[in-house]
């Protein structure tokens, strides 16, 4: 799939800094290459997800392969990533986890999910046209709507602990340098969703993640990465 030029300049005019490169596998080096697929080290759950014990009793159970569609050089690409599973010993059932990037029963990694939602909310386009030409041959608009949907419900979740993590990346230095002119949704935003909506705090807690990033000279992705796994020590949902 090539890449214009042109395309990934109107979305860095919307705000997009050049982390947006690639996704969290190919910009840290968390991952490795293992029988066939990326892999990163195992982490034991804090939580167990079927029966919300914090005991931290968990026995490896083996492991599986799944595809995910992540960004190499802005280039939307297909990879096999390791999935592990882990056995409860308090409810005898079983989980999986990790990678950080890799969200449950979707097939695009976080970074290509915050391209989608902030291309919408800060591109004033609808859902049939507001992603780059080069995402158009993998996502519809049903999928970026649907998406849509989800994130925003979660909004003010979100936003939360993309806040805590930018403040802790931040100490000691002062939380304001980030946001000193503040964060005002685009006109074109509140026009189609008038505030206060869910939708401005979702462009809030996405604006705060790449202006946080810019300042940190972090990779969105690791950001991203941070906070859900604080989000999953909490059992709590996050992002979509």
């Amino acid at each position: 799939m090539s890449t214009g030029i042109g395309t990934w300049d109107r979305v860095a005019a919307m705000g997009l800094v050049s982390g947006f490169r690639d996704g969290l596998i190919f910009a840290s080096d968390l991952f490795f290459w293992n029988q066939g697929a990326y892999s990163c080290a195992p982490k034991r759950p804090c939580v167990c997800d079927k029966c919300f014990s914090r005991s931290g009793a968990f026995h490896s159970h083996g492991r599986y392969r799944r595809w995910v569609k992540t960004l190499r050089a802005f280039t939307l690409t297909s990879v096999r990533v390791w999935k592990h599973r882990w056995f409860c010993l308090c409810c005898g059932r079983t989980m999986s986890a990790g990678p950080p990037d890799v969200l449950p029963h979707i097939p695009f990694c976080t970074l290509v999910v915050v391209l989608l939602l902030w291309s919408y909310l800060d591109g004033g386009k609808g859902t049939h046209n507001a992603f780059p030409e080069e995402l158009g041959h993998s996502i519809g608009a049903r999928t970026l709507a649907r998406y849509l949907k989800r994130a925003k419900a979660l909004s003010l979740k979100t936003q939360q602990v993309i806040r805590e993590v930018l403040i802790e990346q931040k100490e000691p230095r002062p939380w304001e340098e980030c946001f000193g002119s503040g964060l005002s949704p685009p006109e074109s935003l509140i026009v189609r969703h008038p505030e206060p909506s869910p939708a401005a705090k979702l462009w809030r807690a996405l604006a705060m993640l790449l202006q946080g990033s810019q300042t940190l000279s972090a990779s969105p992705c690791l950001l991203m990465a941070r906070a859900r796994a604080k989000a999953e020590q909490r059992l709590a949902p996050f992002l979509i």
